[in-house]
C-alpha cells in the first residue's frame, strides 16, 4: 500500500509516558469485571512513521486552547491510547507482510525445492509399491502356474529260473495219483512211476515215444599225401579222313602257342568219327592250364594234319596230385555224423505236430568199411539204434514257469512280456523201467514295478533345479528313459508344492 509522506514541520513527538488504562467492562449476568493494564513500549520506528502521519496536537496549541474539563482530558487519553495500540498493531502486521514480500523471492524458491523433494519422495514410493505388487504377482503365478511333468519309461529287469520236470506218458503208465488224506503220492500195480515227495521234479503228462531206427552215409577221407602236380583235361580227337586211325597212348597233341600235351590211353579213331580221351603234360604247371582251343597232332603225315586234329571243349586244369586216405578224426566224425542221422530219422518217424526232445538211448552200433590209413577217397558207415521222442505240453509249461517266476519277484514288482514259446528244454535222461523221462526247462521273463506302486516319489523333487532332477532320475536303475516337461518352459526348477509336480508311467 502506497506509503504516507510525514511533514517536515511536524512536531517531534514527545516520549510516551507508560499510563495505565482502567476500563470498565459491563459484563454479562454472572461475569466478574477484568482490569487490563496495557503498558507500552518504546515507539518502535515504523510506529514513530505513523505518529509522524497522524500528528497529535502540541502542548502549545492544547495551552491555547484552555482549560478543559477533567472528564474530557480523561475521555481524551483513553481514545487516545487506544488509536495508539490500534496503529502499533496495524503497523506491525504491515511490516511483517512487507517481511514477507521481501522473501518471496527466496521463498518461492526453497517451497519449489521442497515440492521438487515431495514429488521425487511420492514417486520412489511409488516405484517401490509397483516393484511390490509385480514381485507379489510373480510369487502368485509362480505357484498358481507353475508345473512339472516328468514322463519315465520303465526298463524291465531280466529275471531268469529253470525247472526239472518229470514227463510221464498216460498211454504207456498209469496217471499217479496223490492221497490228500495223508499227503503222500501212490501208485498203481502197474505203474512204475516213482513219485516221492522229495523228488524236485515237477510232474507232467507228455508224450513218450521209443523208436528204432538205422542209417548209412557214405563219408570222405581227408587225409592227404602230397604226390605232385598235373594238369588235368579232355580232348576230342576228330578224323575227317576217310580211313581210321589208330593213336598209342603218350601221343603228341601241340597247341597252336607251342605247349605240349599227350593222351592218357590208346584209342583208335574212326574214318568221319571222333573219339574223347584224357590228356596230361610232361611238365605241369600253372600256365598250361589253357582255355579251348585246336591241337595237331604232329606224329602224323604232315598231309593228314589237317584232316585229323584235337579240340577242348573246356579248359584244362592245373592241380596239386595228392593220394587221399582215412584219417582217425574221419572216423570219430563219421561216428558222431551217423548218430544224429539216427535222430533225424527217427524225427521223421514220431511225426510233426510237437516241440518232440530225443535222446540216444543206447549208443548205436556202427559199422564203417575203412580203417585208419586207408588209401581211399570214401567210405561208407551204417549205424542202428533206438531213441526215445519225449514231447512236453507248451501251454501247461508255460503256466508253470509263469508262476515259478511270480513266486520269486518281489511284491512291488509283477511279471511283464513273458512268453512261453521262449522256453528252452533240454531232454536230461530217460528211465526205461518207468518209462519216465526228466526234462530241464529253462525261461526268463520280464519285471517291472507294479502299477499301483510309486515309480518317483514326487516329495524327492520338490525345489530341485533341472540338472539336480535329471542326476536324481539317472540314479534310478529301474526307468529307460525320461522327460521333463516345465510349466511355463523357461522354468527350470520344480514347483515347491508337491501338487504341482506330476508323474506319468508308460510300461511299454
Amino acid at each position: 500500500m502506497p506509503r504516507v509522506k510525514s511533514s517536515d514541520t511536524a512536531p517531534k513527538k514527545a516520549p510516551v509516558r507508560k499510563k495505565t488504562l482502567t476500563k470498565t467492562i459491563h459484563p454479562k449476568k454472572k461475569t466478574k469485571s477484568i482490569l487490563v493494564d496495557v503498558i507500552e513500549d518504546e515507539a518502535l520506528p515504523s510506529e514513530k512513521k505513523l505518529a509522524s502521519d497522524f500528528p497529535v496536537e502540541s502542548e502549545n496549541k492544547k495551552k491555547r486552547k484552555g482549560m478543559t474539563s477533567q472528564a474530557e482530558k480523561t475521555t481524551s487519553e483513553i481514545s487516545s491510547n487506544l488509536d495508539r495500540q490500534k496503529e502499533f498493531f496495524s503497523s506491525l502486521a504491515l511490516k511483517e507482510k512487507s517481511t514477507d514480500n521481501s522473501n518471496d523471492g527466496r521463498g518461492g524458491k526453497q517451497d519449489r525445492e521442497a515440492g521438487k523433494r515431495s514429488l521425487g519422495l511420492y514417486r520412489r514410493l511409488a516405484i517401490k509399491f509397483i516393484i511390490l505388487v509385480v514381485a507379489l504377482a510373480v510369487i502368485v503365478a509362480y505357484f498358481s502356474f507353475s508345473k512339472l511333468t516328468v514322463a519315465v519309461n520303465l526298463k524291465g529287469e531280466t529275471i531268469s529260473d529253470t525247472l526239472l520236470l518229470k514227463i510221464f506218458d498216460p498211454n504207456n503208465t498209469e496217471v499217479p495219483t496223490v492221497d490228500d488224506a495223508t499227503d503222500s503220492i501212490t501208485k498203481t500195480a502197474t505203474a512204475t512211476v516213482s513219485m516221492l515227495q522229495n523228488d524236485p521234479r515237477e510232474p507232467m503228462a507228455g508224450n513218450i515215444k521209443e523208436i528204432g531206427t538205422s542209417v548209412d552215409k557214405t563219408y570222405l577221407a581227408t587225409g592227404e599225401t602230397y604226390l605232385g602236380e598235373e594238369v588235368v583235361g579232355s580232348v576230342r580227337i576228330i578224323n575227317n579222313y576217310n580211313k581210321s586211325q589208330p593213336l598209342v597212348a603218350t601221343t603228341r597233341l601241340l597247341s597252336p602257342d607251342g605247349k605240349l600235351f599227350r593222351i592218357k590211353n590208346a584209342v583208335n579213331v574212326p574214318a568221319g568219327g571222333e573219339v574223347t580221351v584224357d590228356i596230361y603234360t610232361d611238365k605241369p604247371a600253372e600256365n598250361m592250364a589253357i582255355s579251348s582251343t585246336t591241337f595237331t597232332i604232329p606224329g602224323l603225315w604232315l598231309g593228314l594234319q589237317d584232316k585229323i586234329y584235337a579240340k577242348n571243349d573246356a579248359p584244362f586244369t592245373f592241380t596239386k596230385k595228392v593220394q587221399k586216405y582215412v584219417t582217425a578224426n574221419d572216423l570219430e566224425m563219421a561216428v558222431k555224423d551217423i548218430g544224429e542221422n539216427l535222430i533225424d530219422n527217427a524225427k521223421s518217424k514220431a511225426g510233426a505236430g510237437q516241440n518232440w526232445l530225443y535222446l540216444t538211448l543206447t549208443s548205436p552200433v556202427v559199422n564203417i568199411d575203412a580203417k585208419v590209413g586207408a588209401k581211399q577217397e570214401e567210405f561208407t558207415a551204417k549205424a542202428s539204434g533206438k531213441i526215445v521222442a519225449v514231447a512236453v505240453d507248451v501251454s501247461e509249461m508255460s503256466k508253470l514257469a509263469a508262476a515259478k517266476l511270480n513266486l520269486i519277484i518281489p511284491d512291488d514288482k509283477e511279471l511283464a512280456n513273458f512268453k512261453g514259446d521262449n522256453i528252452s528244454y533240454s531232454l536230461d535222461n530217460y528211465d526205461v523201467a518207468s518209462k519216465t523221462a526228466t526234462v530241464k526247462a529253462s525261461f526268463s521273463g520280464t519285471m517291472i514295478l507294479r502299477s499301483d506302486a510309486q515309480v518317483i516319489n514326487p516329495q524327492q523333487l520338490v525345489g530341485l533345479t533341472d540338472e539336480q532332477i535329471r542326476t536324481y532320475l539317472n540314479s534310478r536303475p529301474e526307468l529307460k528313459e525320461y522327460t521333463l516337461k516345465f510349466s511355463p518352459a523357461f522354468m527350470k526348477k520344480a514347483p515347491s508344492l508337491v501338487d504341482r509336480i506330476k508323474i506319468e508311467v508308460d510300461k511299454n
